[in-house]
């Protein structure tokens, strides 16, 4: 039923800082704007945008967006939510730029989620011939290739992993798990990476990050020196180093709203029926 996650919508207060830093720094791709918000997307995406940044409070999630099999998903998912008792709204096409009919939900876990199906792709073809993006980052260098995932904070694991995995059906592929057996962390997904959301207990729900990949391990030390070069080293939170879970390689790097994303690459590729790897604090 949910293919992906294909973007995140987030908050700053200055829009022309935010350009500034995701544009004519990082080298997204501009592919709408208007007062109170920014549309953009990474190098190597074929979908219109999947990044929005709105106008408002200085830094935040405002929401994640999943795409999904079918246009009849969105009723499915529609009385799922509503089994939940969750709170659901539907958004008519248009409303965002390229995007269909969407179902907003505001989760059991506190954050807010989009479902939809239409969106609108880049043409891919110049004159009658086949381009696919990945062949524009030669000739306009940006280190970022697409969204990859998003981190939430959650009160609770256990009961976030029965929303997730239990009546979205996700996978589990990693989970962190403490010497009482209650899991701290846990990494789920619908795509074969690794994870589209990660979940991690936190005293309230929070944003932690949302990540975009590089292309390697070496395209993250140009993102550093790229940082570096324009004097913003100082928003370099953490890395470019290895994580443990997942084994990707990653740097988290703090916009000028105070969000943090993460440029993320080599992670691994597993089937979804496999079982969870299981970290302890050993």
């Amino acid at each position: 039923m949910i293919l992906r996650l294909a973007h995140v919508e987030i908050s700053a207060a200055d829009l022309a800082a935010a350009r500034a830093f995701y544009v004519d720094l990082l080298g997204f791709r501009e592919h709408a704007a208007d007062a109170d918000a920014l549309y953009l997307r990474a190098a190597e995406e074929f979908d219109v945008w999947s990044l929005r940044i709105t106008r408002g409070r200085d830094g935040g999630l405002v929401h994640s967006g999943f795409r999904v099999s079918t246009p009849d998903d969105l009723d499915a998912l529609e009385r799922v939510h509503r089994e939940l008792g969750a709170p659901v709204q539907r958004v008519p096409a248009g409303v965002e730029p390229g995007q269909g009919e969407a179902l907003r939900v505001l989760a059991p876990t506190g954050h807010r989620i989009e479902f939809f199906h239409d969106f609108d792709e880049i043409d891919p073809y110049e004159d009658g011939r086949l381009r696919i993006p990945v062949r524009t980052t030669h000739t306009a260098w940006s280190p970022l290739g697409r969204i990859d995932h998003v981190s939430q904070r959650v009160t609770a694991v256990r009961p976030a992993l029965d929303y997730w995995v239990g009546a979205l059906d996700f996978s589990v592929s990693e989970m962190w798990v403490e010497d009482d057996g209650e899991p701290r962390v846990a990494w789920v997904r619908r795509t074969p990476l690794s994870h589209d959301v990660a979940l991690g207990a936190n005293p309230q729900p929070a944003f932690h990050h949302f990540a975009y990949t590089v292309h390697d391990a070496n395209a993250l030390l140009q993102a550093a020196d790229l940082l570096g070069d324009a004097r913003l080293s100082e928003r370099i939170e953490w890395g470019p180093s290895r994580h443990g879970a997942t084994n990707a390689f990653a740097m988290y790097v703090r916009d000028p709203a105070g969000n943090r994303l993460e440029l993320y690459t080599g992670d691994y590729a597993r089937d979804l029926d496999r079982p969870p790897l299981v970290w302890r604090p050993a």
